[in-house]
């Protein structure tokens, strides 16, 4: 019970954390790069997975027909909050509960790096997608060393203070959120996908390099 009470306590201090201060901005920037991709189809059918309480939705710069949510949460906090034009849908986190061959474009910003299974939920994905779909992914560079550095920064300057937790509880949180690294889902990603199917981008410096940047973003097209 007391373990239960800690992790939702840091539950909410990793989404609180996320989207404030210059992580905060970052993650806006983040957003608003991912949009800056050329499609050649049409988008219609757009499906946005574990968009949490800052879903990429207000960030989307193309028209659009049908918009789908899938969350794990039931939170009425998460569910309300979205545009009533969002079709939300509570899933297991492992089986996309629509058939294949559905969307244009499927979007999973600062996701996959807390799912068990990512290269099996990436085909699973894909499976989703129309020929000619669009999957699009950001990614935290964690662990990678302007990453770390950044880390390391808050915990010096800010994390007791702004969010009343200890550096203890700080690393225990991202290492409980973060379960896979930027390096393990990209080898995954190459693996899988290469050639003229992805367009990469790097953030905020864009040199091509983890190290040297905070965020990666790329853009599958089946």
């Amino acid at each position: 019970m007391f373990k239960k009470k800690i992790f939702n306590k840091l539950t909410s201090k990793y989404h609180e954390h996320a989207y404030t201060g210059l992580m905060g901005y970052f993650m806006k920037r983040c957003h608003q790069q991912l949009e800056k991709f050329k499609f050649e189809n049409n988008i219609s059918k757009v499906l946005e997975i574990g968009a949490g309480t800052e879903p990429h939705f207000k960030y989307i710069k193309h028209n659009f027909d049908e918009y789908h949510i899938l969350e794990t949460s039931e939170d009425e906090k998460i569910t309300n909050f979205y545009d009533p034009k969002i079709k939300v849908k509570s899933y297991d986190g492992k089986k996309i509960p629509f058939e294949d061959n559905f969307f244009d474009r499927i979007i999973i910003s600062h996701c996959l790096e807390h799912i068990l299974e990512p290269e099996k939920f990436l085909h699973e994905m894909m499976s989703k997608l129309k020929k000619g779909g669009v999957l699009s992914i950001s990614l935290p560079n964690d662990p990678a060393l302007l990453f770390r550095l950044g880390r390391f920064y808050l915990k010096l300057f800010s994390i007791k203070k702004k969010y009343q937790i200890t550096n203890k509880e700080f690393d225990y949180m991202n290492a409980t959120e973060h379960v896979n690294s930027i390096f393990g889902l990209h080898a995954i990603i190459k693996h899988n996908f290469n050639g003229s199917s992805i367009q990469e981008t790097y953030l905020p410096f864009r040199i091509k390099s983890f190290d040297l940047n905070l965020f990666y973003n790329v853009h599958i097209t089946k």
